[in-house]
């Protein structure tokens, strides 16, 4: 049986939640993450006709890209879309995961789906948003307690590497004190010296997860006090995240020739092209969404196109007197891809249950 949360567990390895961007809301937006999961519908946005969907394949959860819950509700009214597809939601016992800037930016998240869906090349980070911060946390701890204290700080989100949890490396040793006349020791008496066999503990563990891993090391040890230290590990350049992608078609085409290749990568588009055409267009920066807030920086890097969706009027003529084209493929035809890129994932990873994407139509904007 795999559960809401083992699913969850499945996207955070992909798109961790400390990815996100501090505006963000990203996470289980609905439901109960112990329930048992009958099957799990991708998709870009939560809609009422995604919840219907998910009801005629008897799916449980739901895993969106944009989040179902983005600023705090005041009210759940059925006089409303959103507060019908809440209520329905509830009433169908359906969950809702949503993985929003976390999955720009994660490797192998939307950004990258999108190059690869362009089939670009030579792929590397756009713009850097962050490095993901990790810490050591070393603890002493009677030899007798050691496995309950490390399974509280594994349970806790301590020792994920990679596809592992709960790694940790231990150190046996000799723990020696001395308590004072108030103290109550668990193992000796006050104002004695104590020698004890002792193990220390190391594991890792993200700063989303730090505050929790302490307090459940400190829950599980016995100790009336108790040892430990934090140190920050200075991560290596490959922990570096980035939103966007930078590549390079495999041949240099002119615009005609461009304008199909994208058009056929991305058939939920309607493209619009701004600024200046040049010679020939094979460098390519893109940024899925709304990313025309960075078509200066693709400028600096004298890329050919940039792609992304979502420019205005003064983006636009901004692009034009940088010399820079600017492709807007639209919001939606940038990141429509994500449904099946999403079950694409899960199935990948091995996810037991039925995995179905649900790609909504873009039919808010028509000619």
């Amino acid at each position: 049986m795999i559960t809401v949360q083992q699913v969850i567990t499945l996207m955070e390895q992909l798109a961790p939640r400390s990815y996100a961007e501090s505006w963000d809301n990203v996470g289980l937006m609905v439901g109960d993450r112990n329930v048992v999961v009958t099957g799990v519908v991708t998709t870009l946005d939560v809609t009422e006709e995604t919840v219907e969907y998910a009801i005629e394949q008897n799916c449980n959860l739901i895993v969106s890209h944009h989040p179902l819950i983005f600023k705090g509700l005041k009210q759940i009214s059925c006089d409303t879309a959103h507060g019908r597809t809440i209520n329905k939601l509830i009433q169908h016992k359906i969950a809702v995961y949503s993985a929003h800037t976390n999955l720009d930016i994660a490797p192998g998240g939307l950004n990258d789906m999108l190059a690869k869906q362009l089939g670009l090349i030579d792929i590397k980070g756009f713009i850097k948003t962050g490095e993901e911060a990790l810490y050591k946390v070393t603890t002493f701890v009677p030899e007798s307690s050691a496995d309950a204290v490390r399974l509280a700080m594994g349970d806790a989100g301590a020792g994920r590497i990679g596809n592992y949890e709960h790694c940790s490396f231990s150190i046996h040793g000799e723990g020696r004190f001395v308590g004072n006349e108030d103290s109550h020791p668990v193992i000796g008496a006050a104002g004695a010296l104590t020698v004890v066999p002792e193990v220390q503990v190391n594991a890792i563990v993200d700063g989303t997860h730090l505050s929790k891993v302490v307090a459940a090391m400190k829950a599980a040890h016995p100790y009336e006090e108790v040892a430990y230290e934090v140190l920050n590990i200075v991560e290596p350049t490959s922990s570096t995240q980035y939103l966007g992608r930078v590549g390079r078609l495999p041949n240099a085409l002119n615009l005609d020739s461009f304008r199909e290749w994208v058009q056929e990568a991305l058939p939920d588009a309607n493209i619009r092209f701004a600024g200046i055409v040049p010679k020939a267009i094979q460098s390519i920066a893109l940024c899925s969404g709304a990313g025309a807030e960075f078509i200066k920086d693709a400028a600096r890097l004298h890329v050919d196109a940039y792609i992304t969706g979502d420019v205005k009027y003064h983006e636009a003529q901004m692009a034009k007197e940088l010399g820079l084209l600017v492709v807007d493929a639209g919001h939606f035809g940038t990141e429509s891809i994500v449904a099946h890129g999403l079950r694409d994932y899960l199935i990948s990873a091995g996810l037991a249950v039925p995995v179905k994407a649900f790609t909504e139509q873009n039919d808010f904007f028509f000619v």
